[in-house]
């Protein structure tokens, strides 16, 4: 296992471990819920809209039940939460929540339903010059955090084209965890030569650096839904009724992009304390595929992709990490 990311996420399961004994109310009526200020978490951000305008989603399939929304800006620290027990269920990508698994030995999480595949690219900067991989000898790439679903592919993709990156910073090229928001003025500042990343950075970079992109992932599992153990096994019906509130929401937010559009539009507004441009939401929606479906193929190349990487080393079997309702 890695050091910094893997020791993170062990010391948050062995937290949890520690109050595993502290038992759960099964009577609870507040439900925990993370997301991140990404389009490619377009579900978490048209329910967490609609909560904070007294709209709920989830609510409306849950009487009487209270979703409290928190937000992160990395799959790790959402993976820290849930081990360390202040959240039920999050919106993250499919890297973390592999490791999160691998880590407590396929006993702390589940993937209750797929959400957005597709949304990711490696971006270049205009005066780079950089055309294929082989011209990132020497550069600087940028991911959102280490571990983090980007970073995975970022990391596997330079591999595959016979470069070496080691964690330490050490290689042919350099991939610098950075948060999505100080992306772009780096790339204007030329202190990074290109990011992998989601939307909407991915467009925001377009727009605003003229960044173009090298590689994009079309079909790549983005964004999955996954939950505590804990928590599922206290509350199944809940459970069942998420997973249900889940497949309807993606099938009403496919049928109402218009409307969908402009609740993510004002909740990244929300949560960036920045206005946020629709068009660049518009724009960003084209590169998205909603889902509900879990890609067990997806997942299982993202282990291989992360075992390549040294993120990852040995896993239990994936099937035991797909949520089965009255499980």
């Amino acid at each position: 296992m890695v050091k910094r990311i893997i020791s993170c996420l062990l010391c948050a399961f062995l937290l949890m471990a520690l109050g595993a004994c502290q038992q759960e109310d099964p009577n609870n009526k507040t439900i925990r819920m993370g997301c991140f200020p990404n389009v490619t978490h377009v579900q978490a951000l048209v329910a967490r809209n609609m909560s904070r305008t007294n709209e709920g989603w989830f609510e409306r399939y849950l009487p009487g039940y209270k979703i409290e929304w928190y937000t992160y800006n990395a799959g790790p620290t959402a993976m820290e939460a849930i081990f360390g027990r202040t959240v039920d269920l999050t919106y993250v990508g499919p890297s973390p929540a592999l490791n999160a698994y691998a880590v407590s030995a396929g006993r702390e999480v589940r993937i209750l339903a797929g959400s957005v595949n597709g949304g990711a690219a490696l971006m270049v900067a205009p005066e780079s010059g950089i055309t294929q991989a082989a011209d990132f000898k020497g550069r600087s790439i940028a991911t959102p955090q280490l571990g983090n679903t980007q970073d995975v592919s970022c990391r596997a993709w330079l591999s595959k084209n016979g470069l070496k990156c080691t964690l330490e910073g050490a290689g042919d090229c350099r991939v610098a965890p950075t948060p999505n928001s100080m992306q772009l003025q780096l790339m204007k500042q030329g202190d990074i030569d290109a990011c992998w990343t989601v939307e909407p950075w991915v467009t925001r970079l377009e727009m605003m650096a003229q960044a173009r992109v090298l590689v994009q992932e079309a079909d790549v599992v983005t964004t999955v839904l996954a939950g505590r153990v804990n928590w599922l096994k206290n509350h199944p019906k809940e459970a069942a009724i998420i997973i249900q509130a889940q497949r309807e929401l993606t099938q009403w937010i496919a049928e109402h992009p218009q409307e969908a559009q402009k609740r993510v539009t004002d909740e990244l507004t929300h949560l960036t304390q920045a206005p946020m441009d629709a068009e660049l939401v518009r724009r960003a929606w084209e590169r998205l595929k909603l889902t509900d479906s879990i890609d067990v193929a997806g997942l299982e190349q993202f282990v291989k992709d992360a075992q390549m990487s040294g993120l990852l080393d040995r896993i239990p079997p994936l099937d035991g990490m797909i949520y089965r309702v009255h499980q």
